[in-house]
């Protein structure tokens, strides 16, 4: 076994040697900012002027309103990459990502959608997304954020529970539910009277991604701002998924990996660890074929959340395998195997579906899938 070098950091990303290449040295740099940003909780200032200096923020926006348009391979290839790097760069720009895509499903249509793209693709804004309410959060009940109808528009009262990079942020792609059970999803200038961004909460892991509670007090939202309902489900429509996406995976499986070469370095010279470092690896190479294969839309792919559930599965024994291998210095503030397994321990909480958390519990108790 031989210590991977730069060249292999980005090896299953990519089949272009010169797409590999570039990973690679994106890997490098954000590992290198990654520690300081986890020991401060600050606003990770290195880690996104590297994504935007990779224009990373316009891999996911279309090519006709200024941005890579990247198939769907491509953006799984590359978020892994991310993540292998800095996880903390890897959550804001998927928040990020999952603002531009739900602008973009509606921007042949709305020119609202259009024109905040637009400044996006210029650099001119940042876009997040606050719709755990309407997806996985439990926090405040299903009437988080309420909708009422008023003088040709609408008025947001309530709570987007977890919104990353709330303080940064030029738009909130958010949404809402009105008295007869009907959802509407906005886009919501963080400027607009009544829109309150509260402190970045003192999270375990990933602090840096300043995650906080926006609250609504009589926010009105014009009719050009509506991205799609008022409707019965609007998370259901095609494009808005919410919960269990591929990007989650990809992140996971990015993470999984970073410790996985650190657990392989080890093993070089320690005998005991080459039996687990070659299961492991047998078993991520596994696990990135089946999310390639779903990401590709191959016949037979695994279902979204049963790869999901897999990767939670996986990130977390091998980051807390490169612990236990590590030992007690691993443990100490600043060394990545802590870190690592912190950060690991998001992907139980973040946007992850009830039959995940479930599944996840009952193998964790030792009893059979239902």
């Amino acid at each position: 076994m031989t210590h991977p070098d730069a060249d292999d950091l980005a090896a299953p990303y990519a089949d272009s040697p010169s797409e590999r290449t570039r990973l690679a040295a994106l890997i490098g740099r954000l590992a290198g900012a990654d520690a300081a940003t986890d020991e401060t909780d600050a606003w990770p200032s290195e880690l996104w002027q590297i994504l935007l200096d990779e224009r990373a923020t316009l891999w996911s926006l279309p090519a006709e309103l200024g941005g890579e348009g990247c198939d769907r391979p491509t953006l799984v290839g590359r978020n892994a990459a991310v993540a292998q790097g800095s996880l903390t760069a890897a959550f804001i720009l998927s928040q990020h990502d999952a603002a531009v895509r739900r602008l973009a499903v509606v921007a042949d249509e709305n020119p609202v959608a259009r024109e905040w793209l637009a400044r996006i693709a210029r650099g001119e804004s940042f876009g997040t997304v606050g719709i755990s309410q309407l997806t996985t959060s439990r926090r405040h009940g299903t009437q988080a954020m309420r909708v009422t109808e008023a003088d040709g528009g609408y008025v947001l009262d309530g709570i987007m529970p977890w919104v990353t990079a709330a303080e940064r942020a030029d738009i909130f792609i958010t949404g809402g539910v009105l008295e007869d059970g009907r959802q509407l999803l906005t886009a919501l200038p963080r400027d607009r009277p009544g829109v309150i961004v509260k402190p970045a909460f003192p999270l375990a892991a990933l602090g840096a991604s300043r995650t906080a509670e926006v609250r609504c007090e009589n926010a009105r939202v014009e009719l050009g701002e509506v991205l799609i309902g008022p409707s019965n489900d609007v998370m259901a429509i095609p494009g808005l998924a919410g919960t269990g996406g591929l990007e989650t995976t990809a992140l996971a499986l990015g993470l999984a990996r970073a410790a996985l070469l650190a657990f392989r370095a080890e093993a070089e010279h320690r005998e005991d660890l080459t039996e687990p470092a070659e299961a492991l690896s047998a078993e991520w190479i596994a696990r990135w074929d089946d999310l390639m294969s779903l990401a590709n839309s191959e016949p037979g792919a695994p279902a979204p959340q049963a790869i999901r559930g897999l990767g939670n599965d996986l990130v977390l024994r091998l980051t807390q395998s490169y612990l236990t291998a590590a030992k007690g210095s691993g443990f100490v503030r600043g060394e990545p195997a802590q870190r690592w397994a912190r950060q690991a321990l998001f992907f139980l909480v973040w946007s992850c579906p009830s039959p995940v958390a479930r599944a996840s519990m009952r193998d964790m108790a030792g009893l059979c899938p239902v």
